[in-house]
């Protein structure tokens, strides 16, 4: 193994010739100092793996990192493009209902939430990035009065969220109880009812990466411009708020 990677090394050293850098390129050293002009097009901090061009003829290598001096290497963690991850999520959502004492309509709800996501990627990370979960209540007021129809941010928690390619991250939200009026007719007196989730997943430039919910109001929205997420940033917990979010 050791000498099909020298092979490779050498043939990646091989052709050399010195030229002035070019915009985006840099000059790597490997461990013996001989020099190279490349374009880093790709590193992934878990595997150390890192893709480079071959400025003077474009050939493309994927090698690891440590190939390469400590000067080169930190060249080319700062050189390497911004990639996206490609991340799966899910958000299950569990809801425990029971009646309050001595009433025949009150009821409680007790709201569970994980979120779940999974880097699909094969060779890109999601590194040192933020989460923010929303729990959306409605007022159950509505179907006394249709001008009631309002709701309410029940939760907001923000946690950290480093997930490498091909593997997965959870996160379990703190549980959260509300209370309604459970009549869904004109004697209803109000109550906040468990209505959706929202989360939103920044870089660790704290760029919005991913905005999802399962509202359905918002949903198009979201799909189209994950980037509306920023606009969401900004609710606080019990914060009233119209059906898009927006403060009421």
């Amino acid at each position: 193994m050791k000498s099909r990677c020298f092979v490779l090394i050498a043939s990646i050293f091989a052709f050399v010739p010195s030229l002035i850098l070019a915009a985006g390129s840099i000059e790597v050293k490997d461990l013996k100092g001989r020099a190279m002009t490349v374009e880093v097009l790709a590193f992934t901090e878990s595997s150390k793996n890192v893709k480079i061009k071959r400025v003077p003829d474009g050939a493309i290598f994927t090698v690891k990192a440590d190939i390469f001096d400590a000067e080169s290497q930190k060249r080319i963690v700062e050189a390497a493009p911004k990639a996206r991850a490609n991340l799966l999520i899910k958000v299950p959502v569990g809801r425990r209902r029971k009646n309050v004492p001595g009433s025949s309509y009150m009821e409680t709800q007790t709201i569970t939430a994980k979120v779940q996501v999974e880097n699909d990627s094969r060779d890109v990370d999601m590194t040192g990035g933020k989460g923010t979960i929303f729990l959306i209540a409605q007022q159950t007021k509505r179907f006394a009065d249709r001008a009631e129809n309002y709701g309410k941010v029940l939760a907001k928690e923000t946690f950290d969220i480093s997930v490498a390619a091909g593997q997965e991250f959870e996160y379990e939200c703190d549980p959260v109880v509300t209370e309604y009026d459970s009549d869904r007719d004109s004697t209803n007196i109000g109550g906040w009812e468990y209505y959706g989730w929202l989360l939103v997943i920044q870089d660790s430039d704290g760029d919005v990466q991913y905005t999802e919910t399962n509202i359905g109001n918002l949903k198009k929205e979201t799909e189209d411009d994950p980037s509306v997420g920023e606009n969401y940033l900004s609710l606080r917990k019990d914060q009233e708020i119209e059906k898009n979010l927006t403060d009421r």
